[in-house]
Order: structure tokens, then sequence, then C-alpha cells
């Protein structure tokens, strides 16, 4: 490394035009970006539960629900005709937006009654006609009390809300969509209402709005907007809030962050030039890492967002170094030439710049061996980004500082001092030998009380934990959640068995009760009980000419079979029609049959299955706000279809009126409708969890409840369950996160010591490298626990981070003790004298790393907000143990370093 810094002392301005063109040739990739911040982005696509969550939506053609939330404050509730043409208009305009199935909207204005048009037996939709009168009014309100499907769902408990529900696809665009249904709503007249749009994709959209404000992108350029359209804009925030919205709106953390690194420039060195050098080293990083995302195809995803603030934090650290350094060799020889002032600088530095580099990048890149991408992103551009600073700080910091006169650069008054400064640092060196017992003594009593507040840490998030509550979404999905069963959807998927068995027969082997199959169509007759016959025609109905009506296919279940020596016969429910008289069928033709359990049909399983939803929403501990399934539609469609008598809302025990009124429901709402809640074979069903408030900790006890409930209850009548759901997302992401930062940390500190220990060629070295990183991040997970902060997706990845960063404090440190030892100087004099170099250098380090991530508590995110906090807390906790315990340890070894050889660094 030594060739680049002495070319670019040779050679400055070659060496910073060739820096300048090669940022602009690579620049043009940062327009290629992409923004990805769904949950399901940081979650591996293998992961069983990303799996399962497409086949249930793909099956089910399930969409996650935008959720359009009115409010009124007319005495009569939501049930007043203004209130109800606003519903129904948003509804025609919502099924109208490209993107937008129809099927996947949901509102007051989509839903049936039990009521028919007159002379028809066509049932009205409850806004079918637009209630105007008052009488009509009250018939729609006690239409949807008697029927009570909608209770919770699209009608709050105080009838004063309702919703309109909005299925976004998977593939759609959603910053797009969400946009058009917010301009959709500005074009309507809300006369008084009040008007919300919440749920998973509006979050996710709105947390990467918050992200990219917060990285200082006009808000201008961001199109989803994340107020709320509503008449009475009142709202109150406080100081904080304010100043977080004003910051995210006009600066943004990262060039706040920027800003604070160069005031610390400018009061630490009282020099311009000091501050344009290292600031112009971080823009040059962030266009470089950016653009070769966009080359690559890497979208910016939630992890890696942070990426300008760390790049920020982390690429001055070295200048400051660098010009501490130079800062001190200008005062103590003035008449010698600064170019060779530069070099020795260099000579010096240069060993503990690649070798923090190394160490930081390795800390950084034990997230690229996660099994999720984002994280993976995470660590393999943010060690990009070191490397290209270690790299510029080896070239063009060396180049520039040729071209620069000392006084410009340090200042003049600095320039012009004679005689090592005055430094408090010498001082913590001279004491920390008398009593380096004492504080080694401390630093253990630390250590061993760390567990006790570690074992509090709850690893705890949600997505609705990623906006401050005093947001206008978090507000209005927590009046939501108490007004409404809940915005959090957890989808279960029931299977009942699907395996089926087919091929064809003569007319002649199947009567009105009994069908005839040969031994070698199956091994387990007795399987075949309880399951549906269906036969359909093997030839083409057209093919031959027929008289009178014709059915497509017959329909029996079988209760019965009997083995015989070439033979099974199989007994049928009585009340058939011969099935070659109901086919027309010639006696020359085939009939293809079909055996298959479409056990939903039956009211045995749909009966266990409603149980389930019965058993879950008693849930009421693990934020459990109603389920919404199978059952309940089973039992309130024969409800309606028997005129409102209560004792009909039941499930039926006649297995031809299940079937009917699958049929009824089909005819009624639709095909597509129907397939959203049972399968095109009645083999599988859906239901779905409605949670008030889906954090981590209920979740999972909640899904652990579920899954000892299908042990007991449902899999020994083989009926299986799987999740889905933004809900279970969300489980798996925030589980596989905090799981990958464990193993990054541990993969971190292994990195951290095995490359000191080789570059510093000793295991002493290593370990002393590691211990003050190692113990900041100990007593930070100690506050965690004390302090009540969860462990979630952002908090879990300060750990790493730390170990990466604070390693490079007593890598400096012990590395000048080192070369001071072989420069002759005496251990007891070595010491507080490499206190006295480095402690300045690693005092501001650490001032302008802590305010770098200190300004994230600014963030509109409140995760990131505390990952910065934790990791500016973590840096000043390095600091101390660098200038502190670290001194206390290397003195312990005094009197044995004066028979160790010296080390000899060759300039």
């Amino acid at each position: 490394m030594s060739l680049l810094y002495r070319f670019s002392i040779q050679h400055p301005r070659v060496v910073v035009m060739v820096a300048i063109v090669v940022v602009a040739a690579i620049s043009p990739g940062a327009l290629r970006l992409q923004l990805r911040t769904d949950g399901h982005a940081l979650v591996p696509d293998n992961a069983p539960e990303i799996q399962v969550d497409r086949d249930i939506r793909s099956e089910f053609g399930i969409d996650d629900p935008v959720v359009v939330f009115i409010e009124t404050d007319d005495d009569n509730g939501i049930f007043n005709a203004d209130t109800m043409a606003l519903v129904d208009a948003l509804t025609s305009a919502f099924k109208n937006l490209e993107g937008i199935r129809p099927a996947s909207v949901f509102s007051l204005a989509t839903e049936s009654s039990d009521r028919v048009f007159p002379g028809t037996i066509r049932f009205r939709r409850f806004l079918e006609p637009l209630p105007t009168t008052r009488a009509d009014l009250d018939r729609v309100r006690d239409d949807l009390r008697r029927i009570r499907l909608y209770n919770g769902t699209l009608v709050s408990s105080d009838k004063r809300a309702t919703a309109v529900l909005v299925g976004i696809p998977q593939s759609a665009n959603r910053l797009e969509l969400l946009a058009a249904i917010n301009e959709t709503i500005a074009a309507h007249d809300l006369r008084g209402d009040r008007i919300h749009v919440i749920g998973a994709p509006v979050a996710e959209a709105l947390l990467g709005r918050h992200i990219l404000e917060d990285l200082g992108v006009p808000t201008s350029l961001l199109g989803v907007s994340t107020r709320a359209h509503r008449t009475n804009d009142a709202i109150e925030r406080s100081r904080v809030e304010v100043l977080r919205s004003w910051i995210a709106e006009r600066i943004g953390l990262a060039p706040l962050a920027i800003a604070i690194m160069g005031v610390v420039f400018l009061i630490s060195f009282k020099s311009v030039s000091a501050v344009a050098l290292p600031l112009g080293e971080v823009g040059a990083c962030l266009v470089v890492v950016f653009a070769v995302m966009g080359w690559v195809g890497v979208p910016v995803y939630l992890t890696t967002a942070v990426l300008p603030v760390i790049l920020t934090a982390t690429g001055i650290t070295d200048e400051i170094h660098i010009f501490s350094r130079y800062r001190q060799l200008l005062r103590a020889d003035q008449k010698k030439k600064h170019t060779d002032q530069v070099l020795i600088v260099m000579q010096e530095m240069g060993r503990p710049i690649v070798m923090t580099s190394i160490t930081t990048s390795i800390a950084f890149l034990s997230f690229a061996f996660s099994t999720i991408a984002p994280v993976r992103a995470f660590g393999l551009f943010t060690a990009l980004g070191i490397v290209f600073c270690m790299l510029w700080s080896l070239t063009v910091i060396p180049a520039c500082l040729t071209m620069i006169p000392p006084g410009r650069l340090v200042g003049r008054r600095v320039a012009e001092s004679t005689g090592p400064p005055a430094t408090s640092f010498r001082r913590v060196g001279e004491l920390v030998t008398p009593w380096r017992y004492a504080v080694i003594a401390i630093a253990v009593a630390l250590t061993v009380a760390a567990p006790f507040g570690v074992r509090k840490i709850v690893v705890q998030d949600s997505w609705i934990d990623g906006f401050s509550p005093a947001s206008e979404f978090h507000r209005a999905t927590t009046a939501f959640n108490e007004r409404f069963l809940g915005a959090h959807v957890l989808l279960v998927r029931f299977d009942t068995g699907h395996s089926s068995l087919t091929g064809q027969i003569p007319p002649q082997a199947v009567d009105h009760r009994t069908l005839r199959l040969p031994l070698t169509a199956t091994n387990d007759e007795r399987s075949l009980v309880g399951k549906q016959l269906r036969l359909t025609r093997a030839t083409d109905p057209s093919s031959r000419n027929r008289d009178g009506p014709t059915m497509t296919e017959w329909v029996a279940w079988i209760e019965g079979a009997t083995r015989f020596d070439d033979h099974i016969m199989f007994s049928l429910e009585r009340g058939h029609i011969p099935p070659a008289h109901a086919l027309r069928l010639g006696a020359d033709e085939r009939m293809n049959y079909e055996i298959a359990p479409r056990r939903l049909l039956r009211p045995e399983a749909i009966k266990r299955i409603h149980l389930f939803e019965t058993y879950v929403e008693t849930c009421k501990s693990e934020a459990v706000g109603g389920v919404v399934g199978t059952g309940d539609y089973v039992a309130t469609v024969n409800y309606m279809l028997s005129g409102r008598r209560e004792r009909e809302r039941r499930i039926s025990n006649d297995v031809r009126r299940i079937a009917r009124i699958w049929s009824e429901y089909e005819r009624i709402r639709g095909t597509a409708r129907l397939r959203q809640l049972v399968s095109a074979d009645f083999s599988r069903s859906v239901s779905t969890i409605l949670l008030k408030n889906a954090n981590f900790v209920d979740t999972a006890r909640l899904m652990t409840k579920i899954r000892d409930y299908e042990t007991n209850y449902l899999a020994p009548h083989n009926i299986s369950l799987a999740f889905g759901g933004d809900v279970a997302v969300s489980q798996s992401l925030i589980e596989a996160i905090v799981d990958t930062q464990v193993v990054s940390v541990l993969g971190s500190l292994a990195g951290v010591l095995i490359v000191t220990m080789l570059l510093g060629r000793s295991l002493g070295f290593g370990l002393c490298c590691v211990l003050p990183s190692a113990l900041a991040v100990l007593l930070n997970f100690a506050a965690m626990g004390v302090l009540g902060i969860p462990l979630g997706v952002a908090t879990s990845m300060f750990s790493a981070m730390t170990l990466g960063i604070g390693v490079d404090y007593a890598i400096h440190l012990q590395l000048r003790y080192r070369r001071l030892l072989s420069e002759g100087i005496t251990p007891s004099d070595a010491l507080p004298e490499a206190v006295a170099i480095t402690g300045s250098a690693i005092g501001i380090d650490t001032l302008a790393v802590a305010l770098g991530f200190g300004v994230m508590i600014f963030s509109q995110v409140p995760a990131n907000a505390r990952l910065g906090g934790l990791v500016a807390l973590s840096i000043v906790n390095c600091f101390l143990a660098t200038v502190i315990l670290l001194p206390a340890l290397l003195s312990l070894g005094h009197k044995r370093s004066r028979n160790v050889p010296r080390v000899v660094f060759i300039k």
C-alpha cells in the first residue's frame, strides 16, 4: 500500500484527476436505483412462510388490503345519505383503477343482503339502490345488525366509521397504486367526513418515503402523500415530532450528518480545507456505492437505506488521524518541507489505515453470509464503501495534502505554534498506570453485572413500530384497531386432503346406489369412504344427437366399500337417478370418474374449522380482534337463506344443504369471491385472523397456541393448517433478521479477532483490539434490557457495527504504542505518550461518529432512531474503554515488555 501514497505524493494532480474521472464514469448507475421497502423483500425467497403465503394468495386470489378508513361526526353515524354516497362513489372509482381487481374491493357497496329485487331472485347489495331517505338508511342499519358478518370489518363498533378494503396485488407497483388511491379520494367531496388510508401496503410505501426523506430526497419527488384526507386538520404533535418532520422535509438526515461532520472538522482543525477534503471523500464514496448498486441491479432496501449515515460517519475517520498527526508534526518541526511531513504521516498512518479498514470491512462482511438478500447487500456495500474510503485516504488525501499549503489545512495559528501541545490525554495515560487494578476491577464488575440486564431483552417488532406514535398513520391505525377488529392480517389455510382417484368406466359399472371398480383401481378401498364421486361424459356431448336436457355431471357420496374377488363394490347415498340416464349416455360410451375428498362440502370438516375460529376469537390476550372465515360464512348464508331465523345461524348437518349454500354464495357473489374462501375442489379453505396490535411476542404466542390446537383437535381428523398474510411474513422477517444479527455478531467478533491477531502477529494484540468494543456491545445490550428497548430488525444491527467501528481506536493506540517502543522509549513513558498522540484523534473520531449516528435520533422511523442512539452510545463506550481500560491492560506487561525484541518499522 505504500506504493499508493508514495505515487500520490509524487504525482498529486494525476491522482486527483484520475479519481474525478473514475467517480464521474461510475456515477450514472445511481439513476438506475430502485426502492424496495416491502416486508417480502427482507425474507428469503425460499423461506417456507413466503412460499406458503404466495400459494395462499395465488390459490385464493387474496391481495394485501389497503384500508380506506372513513369517519363521520353525523348524529346518525355512517347511516346518513352523504356518507353512504361517498362509500358508493369511492367503491366504484377504486374498482376502475388500473391494476386493481374488482373482486378485491370490499365495502358496503359490494356486499349483498338477503333482500331481493321484486319479482326476481337476484339479491340486492346493501347500497342498491343508494339509500337516501331515513327509512332506507334505517333499513340498511337493521340489515347489517341482523346479518352481523360485517360488524368490525366494514362497520365500526360505534357505527361512526366504515371501511373500504382495496386489495393490492403483490406484483403491482404499490407506490403508483397508492398514489392513485389518494388522488381518487382527493377528487371526491368528503362533505365533512374524514378519510385515512392505512394497512400493510401503505405502511411499506410510507416507510420507504420516510427513509428517502431521511436521506434528503426532496418531498416533491416522492409522490405518495403521508397526510390523511381530513376536513378538520387539527392534530397535536410534540416539538420533537415537529422538528423531525421539519428536518425530513427540508434537510434530511444524511445532509445533516455531513454538515455535523464538517462542523466537527472545522472546530477541531480550524480550516476550511480540512473540512472540504473528508467531505469530498464521503460524497465520492456515496456516489460510487449507490452507483454500483444501480449498475448491478441491487435496490435500496430498508437495511441499505442507512448506508449514507454509516458511510458518512465511518468514511472520515482515517482523515481525522491523518490530519491530527500532520498537525502534531507541523508543530514539532515547522522548518521541514511539508511534502516530507506528508510522507512521514503516511508512513506512520498507512498501516493503521489499512488495518482498521480491513477489520471494519470484515465486521460488516459478516452480514454477507446471511440468507437474506437485503442483509447481504448491506454488508457487501458497506464494506465496499469502507474499502473505497481506504483507497481514497491512501491516494487522493496525500495528493491533496501535497498541493495544499500547510497553513490553509491546519490553520495558521497551529502551523506557527511551537512545542508539543498540552493535552489532557497524556495525564489520563499517566493516571491509569497506578490505578490499573482498580480500572480492571471496575471493568470486570460491569462485565459480571451486564448479563442481569441482557436477560431482560425481548425480541419485539412490527410494521406499525416503523412509525412514531404521534404520526398520523400510527394514530389512524390505532383508532381503526380500537373501533374495528384489527388492521393486521394473519391468514390460516386449512387443508382437509385433496388426493383423488380418477379413471374411466362403462355405464354398466354404476347405478343410482352402487359403483363397481376393478381391484386395480385402489389398494385401500376404505380410504375412499366419505369421499365424493363425480361422473362426467368421456365423449363430446355434441357428438351424438340427444333429446331433452342433459346433465354435465353426476355427483354422489360414497358411504361404504366391500372387496370381492375381482372388483370393489361401493355403496352410494340414496336418492340419485342412474347416471347413464342423467348424462344420457349410449351403451357404447364411457364415463370419466373422479373420487375426491371435497370435505368442505360435508358438515363435519366445516364444523371443526368453525370450532377453531371460535377458539382463536377467545385469544384476546394475544391481540386477536376477530376471525372471519369458512364457518362464519356458511352459518351466515344459511341464516339468510332461512328467512333470518336465528336458530338457523348454524352449520347444517345436511350435505345437500351445504352444497346449496356454496352454490348460492357463488351465484350471489360470483366465482371469484367464492374462490377467496374455498378452493375449486373444496379441499382447502382460508380464514382471516384480524389482530389489533401484531407485535412479535404476542403473535408468536398466538401461533404457538394455534399449532397446539392443530395437533390436538385438527390433525387427528386429517386437517392441517399453514400461515400466510402480512403478519406471518413479518414474524418470519423479524426472526430471520435477529437470528442473522446474532450470527453476524459472532462472525464479526471472530473475524476481527483473527485479522488483528494475524496483522499484529500476537494473540494478545488481537484480544486487546477486540476487548473495548466487545465490552461496549455487552454494556449496550445490558442498557437495552434495563431501559426496555426491544431487539428488533434495526436495533439488532448495532452490535456488529460497533465491533467494526470501535476496534479502530484500539488498533491506533496499540500500533502507536508499539512504534514508540521500537524507538527505544521505555514502556512507562511510551504508554502515556501513545495515549497523548492518539487520544485527541480518537476523541475527535468519537465525537464525529457519535454525532453522525446521533442525528438518526431525529429519524421519522423510530427503529432507526433507536439504532442511531445505540450506536452513538456504544461508540462513546468504546472510546472510554480504549483510553482508560486498554492502557490499564497494557501496563500489566511493562516489566515483561523490556525483554521483548523491538519491532523495527521500515520507512
